[in-house]
């Protein structure tokens, strides 16, 4: 409990219920009160903010910046071939922090099947071109997560297919992938939004009941959940440590490194031509991963609301008729969603005045590593999921633009051509 107080101080803290879903935010831990009296009301587990705030309790969504004082990098990483994946890619990002000079960075157990590992703030310098370094964010943890991401692996895939045979690891996902990436195995978190969260050190993992735990390096590589047992935990090891400035070398070649990558990606960029479909799209022709989803799930069900929605509104889905999937597919999940956060979730996108697509094929967060990223033919030949049906349905679309042309869904009026389509569009609608 102590630990939970001393680590708090400025920052939000979220306590978790049994079932997956927060108390009210924002809220923070002043006194060894203050944990009793969260226990009180249900909660069994306790996260903080990986920013730092001036005064979280007054945290509203238009004064983040004016309130964030730093923030540090916490990498996540989880592993669906169990602790001894973690472990691995743990132990190699260690190293790296080695090889520039950093030694003083925190490592703990997550109290499931994974570990963090933290750079704190101080560790980094106060401005960056002209700019305070609290305020790049998420920007440079996001670079510092992709260019650590890029530097090992490599090293981890081949250290994967030393532990499995890469039979093994492709049954694991349950279908060949397009290729072999060590980060469907092993996720190392490389995205982070406002008010991101990590469970804290020394608070309970509800779903094993063990210890999120401290530990060293040293400790590492042989660690057993063991040591993590409530009754085996002995506090002593910091998981905030840090010299000033002792990591500005990483940061200034991941910079380098993101900015030479940006400059390539500038050159190969090519205008998209986007196939533009009048009517709504049923699910039949949704891809697996979608359909995986709406079956229900039980983990990354929160995320998984952003790609529903955007996915549904880019097949021309009603906003009435997205609501009422998602509650009927929120009745599938495992635990559900409460009903006030999906609803919230919900209106939030809604007030959103531009239509975005959803994440990307094969991303780690929203798709590989809760599971449903199981692609068939049609996967391989796209890169988001809204191309799926697309690709399905154009010997149609060709079909209907050479047959017919194109239909307005208002008046039901025949048009040869998209561009006459939208003028009509304008003029009469």
């Amino acid at each position: 409990m102590k630990e939970l107080v001393r680590n708090a101080s400025g920052r939000e803290v979220a306590g978790a219920f049994i079932e997956g879903n927060y108390d009210s935010r924002p809220n923070i831990i002043q006194y060894p009160d203050d944990v009793v009296q969260m226990v009180k009301k249900g909660v069994t587990s306790f996260h903080f903010s990986v920013e730092r705030w001036s005064s979280p309790m007054a945290l509203t969504p238009d004064n983040y910046d004016k309130l964030r004082i730093g923030w540090d990098f916490i990498l996540d990483i989880d592993s669906k071939i169990g602790i001894e994946g973690s472990q691995l890619a743990a132990a190699m990002i260690c190293d790296l922090l080695g090889k520039y000079g950093i030694k003083n960075y925190g490592i703990k157990f997550s109290g499931r099947r994974g570990f963090h590992i933290c750079l704190p703030f101080e560790m980094f310098p106060k401005d960056m071109d002209y700019t305070p370094t609290a305020k790049n964010y998420p920007k440079v943890p996001r670079i510092l997560a992709r260019f650590i991401r890029s530097k090992i692996s490599k090293e981890l895939m081949r250290g994967l297919l030393k532990k499995k045979s890469a039979k093994e690891l492709v049954d694991i996902l349950g279908e060949p992938p397009g290729r072999l990436d060590p980060f469907y195995f092993v996720e190392v978190e490389k995205d982070w939004g406002a008010r991101h969260m990590f469970r804290a050190p020394y608070s309970l993992n509800e779903k094993t009941w063990l210890v999120s735990l401290p530990i060293s390096y040293s400790e590492l590589k042989n660690f057993s959940d063991e040591s993590a047992k409530p009754e085996n935990v002995k506090v002593g090891t910091e998981f905030f440590k840090g010299e000033e400035n002792e990591a500005e070398s990483l940061l200034l070649d991941a910079m380098d490194w993101y900015a030479a990558r940006k400059k390539i990606s500038a050159k190969r960029k090519e205008p998209v031509k986007k196939t533009v479909w009048e009517k709504k799209i049923s699910e039949e022709y949704f891809p697996p991963c979608i359909k995986l989803i709406m079956a229900g799930l039980s983990d990354g069900k929160k995320r998984s609301v952003f790609t529903l929605v955007n996915f549904l509104r880019v097949m021309n889905w009603s906003w009435e008729e997205i609501e009422e999937k998602l509650m009927e597919w929120n009745e599938k999940n495992r635990p559900a969603i409460p009903r006030n956060l999906l609803v919230g979730q919900f209106r939030w996108n809604q007030a959103q005045q531009r239509s975005i697509n959803p994440a990307n094929c094969y991303n780690d967060t929203f798709y590989v590593s809760i599971g449903v990223c199981k692609p068939d033919e049609t996967c391989r030949k796209i890169k988001n999921p809204v191309s799926y049906p697309f690709r399905r349905m154009f010997p149609a679309f060709k079909k209907q633009k050479k047959a017919r042309g194109f239909s307005c869904d208002v008046c039901n009026k025949e048009f040869p051509t998209m561009r006459s389509l939208q003028m009509h569009k304008g003029r009469s609608h």
